[in-house]
């Protein structure tokens, strides 16, 4: 596994971002500065990678296995949500499985199934298959999972071979929104630190208006970290995508004398003036 610079640990000091470290269970995953994984303890079952909004972790995930289109059942490992609804999207159209579901998988895949009905998908089914032959099949590949990532990529079939961004979930439903990002008008001063620091470009100004683009937020939580006035939530909300727009002001500060934006059309001072203790001097 490999951290890239997406990861907004390294994007933004401020970042409280834990998807990589919830989601590893064999913890191998540490946040100091930067993100430091543990080679000893990794099994490259992809966890970390698949969490990560940013899809900012490169690597494969070893113990996942699909024949003809359809995910192999696996009781030592359970897939997200997440991953599920992607792998429909990339083709999947079922789960192979030898035995009844656990108890894990049963619940995921009922969540998955409610959420591609919002998503206007088919189901993902479930079919039986010889026992035989799945635990052989797990056992070949238990054989050589040691051998490390090399082996496991060439052996994966290519069209379930994840690149750059593959773990990003609105790259495969453009056309949805999975949260809804609000922002109070009364706390929010338009400092825009959240314009610059979201890798998603959630945020925008246009025409006098503040844009807000809810089918491009993925959760990564790097506007609510960054803001000081604790003006906006992220809230889940799976439904056809849908920008909000607020109308803003362009005014000119009275005391420093630069142009910014504001919510209030008499608002006299920027952000920055505004927040100044008058004891000190002005910067500019």
């Amino acid at each position: 596994m490999n951290v890239t610079t997406k990861c907004l640990r390294v994007r933004n000091r401020k970042s409280t971002c834990t998807y990589c470290v919830e989601n590893c269970e064999h913890n191998a995953i540490e946040i100091k500065d930067v993100i430091l994984i543990d080679t000893n303890k990794c099994t490259l079952c992809g966890e970390c990678m698949i969490a990560c909004p940013l899809s900012a972790i490169e690597g494969i995930a070893s113990n996942r296995y699909f024949e003809k289109g359809s995910l192999v059942f696996d009781e030592s490992c359970t897939p997200s949500l997440k991953e599920l609804l992607i792998y429909k999207k990339r083709g999947m159209t079922s789960i192979q499985a030898a035995y009844p579901l656990n108890h894990e998988w049963e619940a995921v895949l009922a969540n998955a199934n409610e959420h591609l009905q919002l998503l206007n998908e088919s189901p993902i089914a479930v079919f039986g298959k010889v026992r035989d032959e799945v635990l052989s099949r797990r056992a070949f590949f238990g054989s050589f999972q040691k051998e490390g990532k090399r082996l496991t990529k060439r052996m994966a079939p290519a069209s379930w071979q994840m690149e750059q961004d593959d773990w990003k979930i609105t790259k495969y439903f453009p056309d949805f929104q999975f949260y809804s990002v609000k922002m109070d008008k009364n706390q929010c001063t338009l400092c825009q630190a959240c314009f610059s620091l979201c890798p998603e470009d959630v945020f925008q100004i246009k025409d006098n208006k503040l844009v807000i683009e809810n089918g491009k937020c993925v959760n990564c939580t790097s506007c609510t970290d960054v803001c000081s006035e604790n003006a906006i939530e992220i809230n889940p909300d799976i439904k056809r995508k849908k920008e909000q727009f607020e109308p803003v002001h362009s005014n000119t500060c009275k005391d420093c004398g630069h142009s910014f934006y504001t919510f209030g059309k008499e608002t006299e001072k920027c952000h920055v003036c505004a927040n100044r203790d008058p004891d000190w001097l002005s910067p500019y």
